[in-house]
């Protein structure tokens, strides 16, 4: 039995012509009842319903499910929380926690959802995206 699955799912449906490279995409699966100790990297989708214990930083979604624990802290594009994260979590592009979520720990986002009824201790800092202008100045 596998601690872990890689693989590739449907992606999915979206409106527009269809790519046969595109329509699928690369997603690693900790399962349930796996403990993972240690720094988790990679440039796949991760979906974690099992336990990490360490760091995890991939260049793709991240998603806890809502058995996932992790212990430590996130980096990565967007992460998903349904599950329990004890650690900051940093994001490029936007953070989301579930009515299930409990997230203990520092947010670092341009965009940041927190759903009625999800738990959060920690403190937001929300980092914008450069501009393309520069400010106007007053004189």
């Amino acid at each position: 039995m596998s601690i872990f699955h890689r693989g590739t799912t449907p992606a999915p449906a979206t409106s527009g012509p269809s790519d046969p490279q595109s329509s699928r995409r690369q997603l690693t699966h900790i399962a349930a009842g796996t403990l993972l100790q240690g720094a988790v990297t990679g440039s796949t989708e991760l979906l974690i319903e099992g336990q990490i214990q360490g760091e995890v930083r991939v260049d793709a979604t991240v998603t806890v499910g809502i058995e996932g624990i992790v212990e430590g802290p996130v980096a990565a594009p967007v992460v998903r929380i349904s599950g329990r994260v004890t650690g900051n979590v940093a994001a490029s592009d936007r953070v989301e926690v579930a009515a299930s979520g409990i997230l203990e720990g520092d947010i670092a986002a341009p965009r940041i959802v927190i759903a009625e009824g999800a738990f959060f201790k920690g403190r937001v800092e929300m980092r914008g995206k450069p501009s393309l202008s520069p400010a106007p100045t007053s004189s």
